[in-house]
């Protein structure tokens, strides 16, 4: 769907399913974003500074979305205010989602990181195999699998 090495010119709005975004660090698959219905899915970072991508962006479950194209939406950026406007809230809103994500990373512990992704995914889970799970939460399937058991109890 997406694959490094070119620059990313598209996003998606994901309408249905469910997309995991990962990068490939020292030959391991490390996930660093899951993207669900109703939100965007694109390496940003590729996208504003049109350089290669480094991100990979699979589809877990049957997916179905828009596709649009850097250009088109530049395009509707000069044409109408509202629609910069309304892509200006789009970024600040995927902004404070990434800033809350380090934010954890540096904060948390992993039982604190694993609750708050429950809370705010409580079926992620149901939708996602635990390894790309311990991928995101940069641990190992067996520390997850700890740290559940831990609050089950």
């Amino acid at each position: 769907m997406f694959y490094p090495d070119k620059p990313t010119n598209k996003i998606l709005f994901l309408k249905k399913g469910l997309l995991r975004g990962y990068k490939i660090i020292d030959g391991k698959d490390c996930t660093h974003h899951f993207y669900f219905e109703n939100w965007f899915a694109t390496d940003f970072t590729s996208f504003l500074n049109e350089k290669p991508s480094q991100v990979y962006i699979e589809s877990i479950e049957k997916t179905s979305y828009y596709e649009f194209k850097k250009e088109d939406l530049l395009n509707l950026y000069n044409k109408s205010h509202q629609n910069e406007r309304l892509g200006r809230i789009i970024a600040e809103k995927a902004f404070l989602i990434t800033v809350e994500k380090l934010a954890a990373l540096q904060l948390l512990n992993l039982k604190e990181k694993y609750l708050t992704l429950i809370k705010r995914n409580p079926d992620l889970f149901q939708r996602v195999p635990q390894k790309y799970i311990a991928s995101y939460l940069g641990v190992s399937e067996q520390s997850l699998s700890r740290i559940k058991q831990q609050c089950i109890s």
